[in-house]
């Protein structure tokens, strides 16, 4: 729905699809998600990073609405993402620069809403969902 199909023809004359060597889908059925392997590397998660770690993902009503990463290379393995601190909100007293260090879910763009299909599962489900994406 980003793109209509006039938008996808032009990308498909231009150098994106080598001026028309590359076949080009005007009306595509959906699109192509990533591969699996390594997700557990891939955090943060959702197409704009919105969500931290793969529990997360599979509990959409825990979902944190302010988020900063702990350090810039701190990993959660129990939960499989970004190590994190939440928070209800944006602290108000931050500086401009501090600012950036907190991904704010209620920001144009920036939602983690949606995706919603893990809480029709079970705990164990969930559960066991999150240690087999461990081995991918």
């Amino acid at each position: 729905k980003g793109l209509t199909p006039d938008h996808r023809a032009a990308y498909g004359k231009s150098w994106f699809a080598e001026f028309g060597k590359q076949n080009t889908i005007e009306k595509p059925g959906g699109y192509v998600a990533p591969p699996l392997d390594g997700i557990w590397a891939s955090a943060p998660y959702f197409h704009n990073g919105s969500v931290p770690t793969l529990w997360h993902v599979l509990h959409p009503s825990d979902r944190p609405a302010v988020w900063r990463r702990k350090s810039s290379t701190g990993y959660d393995r129990e939960r499989q993402g970004l190590e994190v601190e939440t928070f209800a909100e944006r602290p108000p007293t931050t500086t401009a620069p501090e600012r950036r260090e907190y991904f704010d879910t209620g920001r144009f763009g920036k939602s983690a809403a949606g995706h919603t299909f893990p809480a029709s599962l079970s705990e164990d489900d969930r559960t066991a969902l999150l240690e087999y994406l461990k081995t991918l």
